[in-house]
């Protein structure tokens, strides 16, 4: 779960460009966010309702589609802003993310991701076995949204140093459009499986 966790994708490109670019505030909102949209992922797979969105032919494309659609809309929000200025709070010279435009940002992108379903319907149900009684799901679930919080939250405070923060400012505008081509490659990735997958191949 730590290795998906921090490779790379939509969820920890956001989160790292969120804490950087704001105070610490913004990127724990973030986290709780992502950490929203991962329990109602792993909700959907214990149900057993991500099976079925998963080998729907309407709703897995759909799912692909829109999630593709959104990482290519903030990506292009990205690659287009343009850093006015260097903030007191040591972001940029625009006000500072909103508590509810954090968390909102966190959970569409994590509800949009629909390989994070693909990945705990894989890997959760194999460690789960057959027939897991409703205390060992909780548990599960529990260790495994504790953690992401835990270690999401240490990564935004570390992101917080001094030292990393002057190497943003000093190169947020690159920064940006590596983080902004990054969200629209995966977002194209996405939007290329919604098109296979809508059209039965």
């Amino acid at each position: 779960m730590l290795a998906a966790q921090f490779s790379p994708g939509p969820d920890m490109l956001l989160l790292m460009r969120n804490a950087l670019a704001h105070p610490l505030r913004a990127g724990l909102w973030t986290v709780g966010g992502i950490a929203a949209g991962l329990c109602v992922h792993l909700a959907a797979v214990l149900t057993g309702v991500a099976l079925a969105v998963k080998e729907s032919r309407v709703l897995f494309p759909a799912l692909l589609l829109g999630g593709g659609g959104w990482l290519v809309w903030l990506g292009v929000g990205l690659v287009r802003a343009r850093p006015t200025g260097v903030a007191a709070e040591g972001g940029e010279g625009r006000a500072p993310l909103g508590d509810g435009a954090a968390f909102g940002q966190g959970l569409l992108t994590n509800l949009t991701n629909a390989k994070a379903v693909l990945f705990l319907g894989t890997v959760v149900l194999a460690w789960l076995g057959p027939s897991p009684g409703v205390g060992r799901r909780a548990a599960a679930a529990g260790i495994i949204v504790g953690q992401a919080l835990v270690f999401w939250s240490l990564f935004v405070w570390a992101l917080q140093h001094p030292g990393v923060r002057r190497v943003w400012l000093r190169s947020v505008r690159p920064l940006h459009l590596a983080f902004g081509a990054g969200l629209i490659g995966l977002g194209l990735s996405a939007l290329r499986d919604g098109w296979v997958a809508l059209a039965g191949g």
